[in-house]
This record gives structure tokens, C-alpha cells and sequence, in this order.
């Protein structure tokens, strides 16, 4: 037992800050309907800003009150009203994919302020951190953890007084049931809500303040880690409880101290720690019921204009023609449905796809460009490009056709790479069927993630994958067998027979091989009934599986579809780059990826083609910038995701709804895609049908839309 004791204590500093992050998270969760995944981002903004200020000569005392009570309060009241309020009631990806692009821009661009990283190690709030001010029996307890535990009692006893004995409290606990029905009482819901996020970014800052100390310097994934316990914690917690989140985040902090005090050194021990969340994740997630956040008294309010993306499409009483990846598909059904005698000309083919037609000249004149002038270190950029393309088909097909969020399809590619290194090192197997074998073994780990989240869907099925990828980094990657750790494998350049790719320019031709290939199996599975069983396991599970649509099949199969796919592309970019680590496919870059393919175009192969391209030529022109703005790249695409709550559809459709809105307009193009051969006027939908207006195309039942 003294033993135990001994073990345990030293994990209550640690459980303390678990605990401020997970009652943070559950407080915004329940106030706003809005999972926040930048609370890890806004601890780390909050110790950057104490670290630095310690650094230029405040008191710490005054360091860590403008740190923690006026610029945690102000980052949080900025998101709410920019972004979080707006998202209250959107879908889980629209509610997501902002989340994790503020995790990943907002510190970056805190450090890009801030110039770098604080030379200082990370001083303790109040006390010195390593003065032994009282003991526990045997245990010695420091001036760091006895500040910890101290801040946690006060913001405890704080929050149940607040919910207990003030109206505030109440006023927050209505509005969480009904908002419009507490606004007719005469309580104001916005600023009620806009309190609840101040309180949530105290906690997140004064979490990111205390814990700062226990690392010698500051670094942002720490925090995401940190990010990681506190999903731990607030699962435990149901979403919805605030003490039993406190006791979670308690409870991981110790048990983390005990297993490493108890397992013996080794890779299981030191894997097993920080993979901890991911079992308290399986193991809790299936039991936690998410809020859903309608309220009854919507009717109430007058029509609002819905999120734009949404809002794309034509419906009938039975149908619904939605928008394909050039933005107007939906029109040339019309036409040809209402002239079916009459044969297609090839302009009206053309009008009737322009963001297509521009992708494939686009890109004909790049690869020509490629074959013949373009300098080497470009030509590497585009092959990445091609590579990280094949990777977000992935997210096409798992993400943008089913519905499925994903966090860790960096894992699945990181995978593949691993293997095709493996096998070409270690038992001369060529490179092209090691990346084929790596897109096998991918697509089973697929199947192994899909099986046990199978009762799961939006964010709890997103934070179950992000915690298997993290299980994957820490227990996974690390064996020489798979990842070999910090030395990474060596993945060759490819040969068939006479035919070598090891020149810039053959690989890049086999990177669009391959790209070529994966592209043409995700359209293959758009465009067959298997695009029509994911487009209604996507609209409803429910619905399908009452129609004898085998939703468990189906997801697993997509799941390990996807995976291959990702697969398939980290050999590829693996191969490119002669050699890959464990940090080169880590959790944080699934993040990464998603964000990325979902702002340029998740619901098309052409979306996720640019998607890669402009990543790697974004990555590629950052470093011509000095060392300050090396997370710039992160910051553009972080930032983007404000305007993804009005345009979800991404970047390529939305430009395709625009070209379409051109074309209306010019008169000459306007006949050729929407005229008879005498000049009659424009052809109209059929009843029932939404009409298009400039801003979109709306469907029945929307704001404007038909009737």
C-alpha cells in the first residue's frame, strides 16, 4: 500500500490538470453545443504569454493575471462570437474541422507574435517549483504541485458555488435547456453563453500555466497532449457532468503515475502510459449520450439563412440532386430530363462542367510543365503534392462520401509506408508491391479501428480514431519492426524490371500512376451503388438499415477502403522522401489533413488533388520566409476554417457555384447551357423543384426555398 501511495501522489499535480481541462471542455459543451478542441491551443497560448512576459521582467504574479483572467477571457470571447455561436446547431464535421484548425493555427500564430520560444524554462506561478514545502507520509510534495492542487480547489469550489447558490448559475443551467425560451423569460442567452466561455478559457489558461513548469521549455504538442487527457476526462464525464469529469481527469492523473510506477521499463511501459486515454475512450464512448442541441422553441424565431454549403442543391418530394464536385451536375440532369430527344452539343457539355473543365486544363498544363522545364526542387513540390493527394482521396472517400469522421488516417499512411520500407529492406521485395502490401495491411488496421467504434458517430467516432492514433505513435511506431522509433525506416526508390524511378521526373510519372489508379477506384465507388448505400448511411444509419442496407458491413468495408487508400499514399510520399519516422504521420497530422481537404474540397476527387498540391506548394513557399513564420502554413489554414462554416463545401465547389453564377450571366453561355434552339427563354426546374439564385442553390423547405 505504501507503495501504491508513493505511486499516486506524485499523479495528483498532473490529475489536477486533467481535471481543469476536462471540466472546461464539458463547460463550453454544455453551454454552446460546441466540442472545443482549441482548449489545448488556448492553455498554450495563455503559458506563452506568462513565459514571456516572466522573461521581459513582470512579476510572475502579474505575468500570470493578465495571462490567465484578461487574455484567456478575451481568446475565448473572440471565438465565440466569430465562430462557435454561429455553429451552435451545424453538422458534427462543420462543428469540428474549426475546432481543429484553431488547435493547430492559433499557436502558431502565437509564436509568429511572439518571435520564438522563451529562452527561460517555465517558471511556477506563485512558489518556487522545486522547494519540498510539506510532505505526504513519505512523499515530499514541491511548491509546483501544492500551487496545483491549491488553483483546482479555489476554481472547484468556485464553479460549485457559482451553479449552487447564484443566478448566474441558473441562468446558465436554462440556458443549455432551451436558449429562446430563457431569452423570453428576459435573460439574455448570448451573454450567458459568452460568460460560460470566459469561464472555460480561465480554466484553459490557468491549466496552461500551471502545467507550463513541468516541462523545461514550452513546446505546442505538449498541450495537445494535454488536449488529449481532458477528452479523457470529459468522456468520463458523460459530456454532461461536471464533478464526474473533475473525478475522471483525478482518477488518469493518478493511474497514469501507477501504471508507470508498476509496469516494468520498456516499450509496454512507456507506450501503455500516454495511450491510456485511448482505452478510457473505447471503454467510455459507447455509454456517452450526446446532447443534441435542437431547441423546442426554434419555430419561435423567424427564418434564419442557413449555412450556404447546406444549402446547395436541388429537391424534390423524393429526390435530392445534389451538387457534384464542378457545382453544377444538377443542372445538365434538368436539361437533359426535360429534353431527352435532344442530342447534347459539345459546348453544352463544356458549360455545363466549367470548375472540371478548368481542373483538367489546369492540369495537363502542369504536367507538362513538369516533363519538360520545371526545376527540380518544384518538381519534388508537385510530387509531394501528388502523394498527399492520394492520402486525402482517403478522406474523400471515408469522410466526404460516408459521413465518417476520421482522426487518423496519418496512422494508416504512416503504415503503409512503414511496410513498403520493411519489406524492401529487409526481404528485397520491390517497392511498388510493398506499397500495395502496405495498402493491405492498412486497410486491415482499418477494419481493427472500425470494429470497436462501430456504435459510434460524429465526435464520439472522431475522438475514439484520434486516440487510437495516439495508441499508434506511442506503442505502435516505436518498435523497430514497424516504425523503428526516432531512426525511421528507409523506403528505396521504385524499379520495374529495366524501367527505373529513381530519376525525379519517372517517379513523377508513377506518382500519377498511382494517383490516376486511386482516383479512378474512389470514382468508381461514387458513382456505383456502393456511392448510393454510403450517400444514405451518410443522410441517415437509421433510415438505411430500415430500407435492408448493412450499415455494420458498410462501414467497415469503407473503413478499410479508406485506409488502403492512405495507405497506398504515405508508401508513395514515403519512397519520395527515401525514408520516413513515426513524426512524419503522427496524430497531429491527421488534424492537419483533414482540415486541409475539407477547405479545399472534401466531396470530390478534384478537391482532394488540389488539396494536396496547395498544401505542398503552400509548405514549399513558406520556407523562402525566415524561421519565424515556419507554422504559417498551419495559421492560413487554421484561420480558413471561419468561412468553412458558411462554405462547408469547400473551396473547389464554391468556386464552381460562382463560375456557374458567370455563366448565367453572359448571355452567350447562358444559351448554350440553358436555351432551346428556337431562343426560347431559360428552361425553369420542374415543380416542386428549388430554384437558383446567385448565392446558391436552395432547396425546398430552406429559407428561399421553393415550395
Amino acid at each position: 500500500m505504501t507503495q501504491f501511495f508513493n505511486y499516486a501522489v506524485p499523479g495528483i499535480p498532473f490529475g489536477c490538470v486533467f481535471a481543469l481541462m476536462a471540466v472546461g471542455l464539458v463547460l463550453t459543451y454544455k453551454a454552446s453545443g460546441v466540442f472545443n478542441l482549441a482548449f489545448g491551443a488556448q492553455a498554450f497560448v495563455s503559458a506563452l504569454a506568462f513565459v514571456s512576459l516572466v522573461q521581459d521582467g513582470w512579476p510572475r504574479w502579474a505575468a500570470g493575471f493578465v495571462s490567465v483572467f484578461v487574455l484567456g477571457p478575451v481568446v475565448g470571447i473572440l471565438l465565440d462570437r466569430l465562430l462557435f455561436r454561429r455553429i451552435r446547431t451545424a453538422s458534427p464535421l462543420v462543428k469540428l474541422v474549426p475546432s481543429l484548425g484553431l488547435l493547430v493555427a492559433l499557436p502558431q500564430l502565437a509564436l509568429i507574435i511572439a518571435g520564438s520560444t522563451p529562452d527561460i524554462p517555465p517558471p511556477a506561478l506563485f512558489v518556487n517549483a522545486q522547494r519540498v514545502y510539506a510532505h505526504l507520509g513519505s512523499v515530499p510534495l514541491s511548491g509546483l504541485e501544492l500551487s496545483i492542487f491549491g488553483c483546482t480547489l479555489v476554481v472547484v469550489g468556485v464553479l460549485v458555488a457559482l451553479f449552487r447558490f447564484t443566478p448566474v448559475g441558473l441562468e446558465m443551467r436554462a440556458v443549455v435547456e432551451s436558449p429562446r425560451l430563457t431569452e423570453l423569460a428576459g435573460v439574455n442567452a448570448g451573454r450567458i453563453s459568452a460568460f460560460a466561455w470566459i469561464l472555460s478559457s480561465v480554466m484553459a489558461g490557468l491549466a496552461g500555466v500551471l502545467l507550463s513548469p513541468l516541462y523545461s521549455q514550452l513546446d505546442p504538442q505538449n498541450f495537445t497532449v494535454l488536449l488529449v487527457w481532458g477528452i479523457a476526462g470529459a468522456v468520463i464525464g458523460r459530456f454532461a457532468s461536471l464533478p464526474l469529469a473533475l473525478v475522471g481527469g483525478l482518477a488518469l492523473g493518478v493511474g497514469q503515475q501507477v501504471l508507470a510506477g508498476y509496469l516494468p521499463a520498456g516499450i509496454i511501459s512507456t507506450g501503455l502510459r500516454p495511450s491510456l486515454p485511448f482505452i478510457v475512450l473505447l471503454v467510455f464512448l459507447p455509454f456517452s449520450r450526446q446532447r443534441q442541441f435542437d431547441d423546442p422553441l426554434s419555430s419561435c424565431d423567424p427564418p434564419s439563412t442557413a449555412l450556404e454549403g447546406e444549402t446547395r442543391g436541388y429537391q424534390s418530394a423524393s429526390t435530392l440532386a445534389v451538387t457534384s464536385g464542378d457545382g453544377v451536375h444538377a443542372v445538365g440532369l434538368w436539361h437533359r430530363s426535360l429534353h431527352p430527344g435532344r442530342p447534347e452539343s459539345p459546348w453544352r457539355r463544356l458549360a455545363r462542367r466549367p470548375t472540371t473543365n478548368l481542373a483538367w486544363a489546369v492540369g495537363a498544363l502542369a504536367v507538362l510543365s513538369a516533363l519538360t522545364w520545371v526545376p527540380g526542387d518544384w518538381l519534388l513540390t508537385m510530387t509531394q503534392g501528388i502523394a498527399f493527394g492520394v492520402v486525402f482521396l482517403s478522406l474523400t472517400l471515408l469522410t466526404g462520401m460516408s459521413g465518417q469522421i476520421s482522426l487518423c488516417q496519418a496512422t494508416f499512411a504512416g503504415l503503409g509506408g512503414f511496410v513498403a520500407g520493411q519489406l524492401a529492406d529487409h526481404y528485397g521485395l520491390p517497392v511498388v508491391l510493398g506499397m500495395v502490401a502496405g495498402g493491405l495491411l492498412a486497410a486491415v488496421l482499418g477494419v481493427i479501428v472500425a470494429v470497436p467504434t462501430l456504435r459510434l458517430a460524429g465526435l464520439p467516432l472522431a475522438l475514439a480514431t484520434l486516440a487510437f492514433a495516439l495508441l499508434a505513435d506511442n506503442v505502435l511506431f516505436p518498435n523497430s519492426w514497424i516504425g523503428n522509433g526516432a531512426g525511421g525506416v528507409t523506403v528505396p526508390r521504385p524499379s520495374l524490371g529495366p524501367i527505373s524511378f529513381v530519376a525525379s521526373r519517372s517517379f513523377f510519372v508513377l506518382s500519377l500512376l498511382v494517383l490516376a489508379v486511386t482516383a479512378g477506384v474512389v470514382k468508381l465507388v461514387g458513382d456505383g451503388t456502393m456511392g448510393r448505400l454510403l450517400a444514405a448511411m451518410r443522410g441517415s444509419e437509421v433510415a438505411a438499415t430500415s430500407v435492408g442496407i448493412d450499415v455494420t458491413r458498410l462501414r467497415i468495408l469503407v473503413f478499410a477502403l479508406s485506409a488502403g487508400l492512405a495507405g497506398v499514399g504515405g508508401a508513395l510520399f514515403g519512397s519520395l522522401e527515401g525514408s520516413l519516422s513515426p513524426n512524419d504521420f503522427n496524430y497531429q497530422i491527421s488534424a492537419v489533413l483533414l482540415v486541409v481537404v475539407a477547405i479545399v474540397g472534401l466531396g470530390s476527387v478534384t478537391g482532394a488533388v488540389v488539396a494536396g498540391l496547395v498544401y505542398e506548394t503552400l509548405q514549399k513557399a513558406v520556407t523562402t520566409l525566415p524561421s519565424r513564420y515556419a507554422g504559417l502554413v498551419a495559421v492560413i489554414f487554421g484561420l480558413a476554417t471561419l468561412s468553412y462554416t458558411r462554405h462547408p463545401e469547400g473551396f473547389v465547389d464554391f468556386l464552381g457555384s460562382r463560375l456557374l453564377a458567370l455563366i448565367a450571366r453572359n448571355r452567350i453561355a447562358s444559351r448554350l447551357l440553358g436555351r432551346g434552339e428556337r431562343g426560347e427563354g431559360p428552361v425553369e426546374p420542374p415543380s416542386g423543384v428549388g430554384r437558383r439564385d446567385d448565392e446558391g442553390l436552395t432547396p425546398v423547405g430552406a429559407p428561399g426555398g421553393g415550395s
